[in-house]
């Protein structure tokens, strides 16, 4: 009798700024960031810190102790020279040598144009040789990936499906279901509208580039103006969440900066030329302009909302 290995379920949220994934109890959230390998303290090693096939630092790793770091804001993701590591560093704590379903989004702006080609790119791992992955300070293993099966959806709707389903796939409130609900998912490029009437995603949703960098590029310029010296765009997620930069209290910077933001993401809410009966807004730096979107029916989603709603998608679908 031959026994067959059953396919577990994997979710993937790779943004420009954060990577989050889980497959039943393991989480992985790290920094999209990758950077060169060099000696570092053993004291000094965190325990989620990752090292890649020992020739790339990744994510917390690489942004603390890499001298040349890899950061990319190329809008084709399937291209960008980071999406290999990061997606294989993931999927690889994740999944390691089991084989996995695996569920994961794209920009609406770019679904269309890119859903096939981040396809082969996932697959195709099953077809690469193994590589190695050092977790925190344990000796490296082995992986081989195994992705059994993949589904892409456009990134927005799986916040939108967080709220609509339960944790077996089920539709939670089918009175919820049948409204007008509009995802506005704030990334770190990309802002996300996606539209939903009666779970079915509407032709007038769009990306646009209204991210979270916009922001921080405000940030930086009133940092630099102040201090004479800013971080890097992917080093201000720890000063902007902190609120403090070299000891003094910049909230009112980063107010300023996510209010502008606000009001850019309203004239594109409102270009849209629809209402709707909830505003679902999300992302991880939702909660930074969460009180200047007038809108009403709004309501709060985390950073781990689009993975968890990832989750319901792929019990729906692989039941």
């Amino acid at each position: 009798m031959i026994v067959t290995e059953v396919a577990e379920l994997a979710v993937i949220d790779l943004g420009f700024s954060w990577t989050k994934g889980q497959r039943g109890g393991k989480v992985f959230r790290q920094p999209s960031v990758t950077g060169t390998i060099k000696n570092v303290f053993e004291e000094d090693i965190k325990g989620d810190d990752f090292v890649y096939d020992e020739s790339l630092f990744v994510g917390n790793l690489a942004s603390k102790h890499s001298d040349i770091k890899y950061f990319t804001m190329d809008k084709n993701k399937p291209e960008a020279m980071n999406t290999d590591v990061i997606m294989k560093t993931s999927l690889g704590y994740l999944g390691g040598k089991k084989p996995l379903n695996l569920l994961t989004g794209l920009p609406y702006k770019f679904y269309f144009d890119q859903k096939s080609d981040m396809e082969n790119k996932i697959l195709s791992f099953n077809d690469e040789p193994s590589f190695t992955l050092r977790k925190g300070k344990n000796k490296p293993v082995n992986i081989k990936l195994k992705i059994n099966d993949l589904k892409i959806v456009p990134q927005g709707y799986g916040i939108a499906m967080d709220y609509i389903l339960d944790d077996q796939g089920n539709i939670a409130d089918k009175n919820i279901a049948s409204k007008r609900i509009l995802v506005v998912d704030l990334g770190f490029y990309t802002l996300n509208l996606l539209g939903l009437d009666k779970m079915t995603i509407m032709g007038e949703s769009d990306s646009t580039l209204t991210g979270v960098h916009k922001a921080y590029k405000l940030i930086q310029k009133q940092l630099m103006q102040a201090f004479g010296q800013t971080p890097e765009l992917y080093q201000l997620d720890r000063f902007v969440i902190s609120g403090k930069y070299e000891g003094y209290d910049i909230r009112p910077i980063i107010n300023s900066a996510f209010e502008a933001l606000a009001i850019q993401i309203m004239n594109d809410i409102n270009s849209l030329n629809m209402r709707f009966d909830y505003y679902l807004i999300g992302g991880g730096a939702a909660g930074f302009i969460f009180r200047y979107l007038d809108l009403p029916n709004k309501i709060l989603f985390d950073q781990l909302s689009q993975i968890n709603g990832y989750k319901k998608i792929g019990a729906r679908k692989w039941k």
